[in-house]
């Protein structure tokens, strides 16, 4: 009984430590869940055991001595099984564990090598905005490294954190290498970026020069509530533009001393750009749209009656005509409502383009509810 009680004992303390290790490092919540009971019964019979041997009064009855050794057996089998089952995960977060402070000391390496590196960079590469906060973030996490394995090693820290400490500080490595890496080119990247930019300002002016065309078109060929929506595109474009410009000309003074500087600014100049293209292809995406559903307006509603019937076959090939078939049927009729609503002389074709779309969309959302209520 005293040797099945030592290898109890052993295979217990190795799993517990094994168990222990995967939770620390915050991979083993299914495996401590699964753990904890059959632990807790080998506790149970360690207590049996402890309770017998350890009285000082006459021997206790044969058969709770074999009762005694009977459980330490079936702990020691279930315990087997145990460690059968997630041998993988247990040796895995077994060696991570041990293998955290070595880690931490691989990682400490790698930033000390940076040094020479940053040393080579000329001053005005060493003053760039992603050096300098590369390098603050990167002194940061490796005083809290420094910090965590200190506590470690006086034995009043936890290896989560210092596994956390380390990755942090990895992380932070890389981004440092990248910053020293690009700041060489950083210069040649500006210049490239503001011709660029430049280029893209000059088609973005010449487009939104057409606009009041395109717009005037609007005005003459369809009723007012097709176009009421783009009204003060021409001067929010133009605001666009000229904020633009602005960033561009910052751009340009920056590339003599900072060509991170004329980056960002250029970044900027690119999001105005890009407001402007937005609102002047409002307008004429507006009009190439409307003049399209003006020479054949039942081809748009046709495309959205053809998208219903298709959905309706859907739903009788899956069985689900009883929960919408109804609603699909609606759809059609929402679309003749919308046809019916282009009335008069200059019908409003836009608020039909807006019906069909939203039916169209409608009718695409049903049809991915009733895939998914196949799949289930």
């Amino acid at each position: 009984m005293v040797n099945a009680f030592l290898q109890l004992d052993q295979r217990l303390s190795i799993i517990s430590d094994s168990v222990a290790a995967a939770e620390v490092l915050g991979t083993g919540g299914e495996l401590v869940r699964a753990f904890v009971p059959i632990r807790d019964a080998c506790y149970e019979t360690i207590n049996q055991y402890l309770t017998l041997s350890g009285s000082d009064g006459p021997l206790a009855p044969l058969n709770d001595y074999q009762r005694t050794l009977s459980q330490i057996t079936d702990s020691i089998r279930t315990l087997d099984h145990f460690y059968e089952r997630h041998s993988t995960q247990l040796e895995h977060a077994r060696i991570s564990y041990a293998a955290v402070p070595e880690e931490a000391a691989r990682v400490r390496a790698d930033s000390e090598s940076l040094v020479d590196r940053l040393a080579r960079l000329p001053p005005d590469q060493l003053a760039y905005t992603s050096v300098t906060t590369a390098v603050q973030h990167h002194d940061r996490c490796l005083r809290e490294l420094e910090a965590a394995q200190l506590s470690v090693s006086q034995g009043g820290g936890d290896r989560a954190q210092l596994r956390a400490r380390t990755a942090a500080l990895g992380e932070a490595v890389k981004r440092l290498e990248q910053a020293i890496a690009a700041a060489p080119g950083r210069a040649e990247d500006a210049r490239a970026a503001l011709a660029s930019v430049r280029t893209r300002l000059s088609a973005v002016r010449n487009r939104s020069a057409r606009m009041p065309e395109a717009y005037s078109a609007l005005l003459r060929e369809f009723s007012a509530q097709c176009s009421r929506d783009l009204v003060g595109h021409d001067r929010l474009s133009a605001q666009e533009l000229e904020r633009a410009s602005s960033e561009i000309d910052s751009a340009t003074t920056a590339l003599r001393s900072d060509p991170e500087s004329a980056l960002a600014a250029i970044t900027r100049a690119r999001t105005h750009l890009s407001e402007a293209e937005e609102l002047v292809d409002g307008v004429t995406d507006r009009l190439n749209e409307l003049r399209l559903v003006q020479r054949d307006p039942p081809a748009a509603a046709g495309r959205v009656r053809f998208q219903i019937r298709d959905a309706q076959l859907l739903a009788v090939n899956l069985g689900v005509v009883k929960q919408w078939g109804s609603v699909l049927d609606a759809q059609v009729l929402r679309v003749d409502r919308a046809v019916a609503a282009l009335t008069g002389r200059h019908p409003d074709y836009w608020g039909y383009l807006v019906d069909l779309r939203a039916i169209s969309d409608f009718v695409s959302g049903v049809v991915s509810k009733m895939k998914d209520e196949a799949r289930r």
